[in-house]
């Protein structure tokens, strides 16, 4: 059974055909339904044309005070939200030490003072510092740990440093390199440091890495396809192992379509070869004449 819209604005009760049955089922019978009377605001009875506008500038009203409400609402949460935010830059302290924020927050290291040593202490202070690191330390490196305002007084030590040590006639000496100073033992001790230790035949770069190490040395930033067309075949191996090594790293990306790798050197690469700076590099002139 249902019930239908009649003429009228009477409705009527409908007797649905059921589909798994095949009887047939009896003529659907009217039932007139009275339609309900509707009241005015002032109790008196009204006909169904003034209800119906009544009815939908009522509806049209709540509609729009809905919408004020939120976007009232809207706007008051934006505006904390940006008060929030604000708090939260001008002053950190405000943020609860529970909030993830204040949990994303790491305190930056602060670099501890140390007093700075006497004047005549200073070379021996930078020469201990240097055969403990056992590698490259940089000069802002020994000004941070010697407690020094600047660098000039360290690079009169080192110079006295080296002047001392070649008049000394010792087997090691300074070595600026990659950016920094470390102490090496002098060149024509190499084979008596050579039976010492020797570097597995897996530490050594094969001749593919070299000239591709070289390649990208002299002509960085340079992509893969370039490397490859001077040296005349593939480069994707070297390329990755002298990556893996850290003596090669990825600058950016090219503007040619795709927008291919561009490699270049790092400092571990300046460092292994005992390089200051990429302009220690031989000349192409000097290469010839070799």
């Amino acid at each position: 059974m249902r019930i239908v819209a009649a003429a009228g604005g009477r409705r009527r009760l409908e007797r649905v055909k059921d589909p798994a049955d095949n009887a047939v089922l009896p003529e659907p019978t009217l039932v007139e339904i009275p339609a309900p009377e509707e009241v005015a605001p002032d109790g008196s009875a009204s006909d169904g044309s003034a209800s119906d506008g009544s009815a939908s500038d009522q509806l049209a009203e709540e509609e729009t005070v809905a919408d004020e409400a939120l976007g009232e609402a809207l706007d008051e949460a934006l505006g904390e939200a940006g008060d929030e935010t604000g708090d939260e830059s001008g002053d950190e302290s405000t943020a609860g030490e529970d909030s993830p924020t204040a949990r994303r927050r790491k305190p930056k290291a602060e670099t501890p003072s140390w007093d700075p040593p006497p004047p005549d202490r200073l070379e021996g202070a930078v020469e201990a510092i240097l055969l403990v690191a056992g590698d490259v330390v940089r000069v802002e490196r020994l000004r941070d740990l010697l407690g020094l305002p600047s660098v000039v007084p360290l690079h009169a030590a080192l110079a006295a440093i080296e002047a001392r040590w070649t008049a000394a006639g010792l087997a090691f000496e300074l070595e600026r390199v990659g950016g920094g100073v470390r102490v090496v033992t002098r060149p024509e001790y190499a084979e008596y440091v050579g039976r010492l230790s020797r570097k597995p035949a897996s530490d050594r770069l094969s001749r593919a890495q070299l000239e591709t190490l070289c390649i990208v040395a002299y002509q960085q930033p340079v992509g893969r396809a370039e490397v490859e067309r001077i040296r005349g075949v593939q480069a994707g191996d070297a390329l990755r192992q002298l990556l893996e090594r850290r003596l090669l790293k990825v600058l950016g990306r090219s503007d040619l379509p795709g927008r291919p790798l561009l490699y270049g050197t790092t400092q571990g690469f300046l460092t292994a070869f005992g390089l200051d700076e990429l302009g220690d590099l031989p000349q192409p002139q000097d290469l010839k004449r070799m």
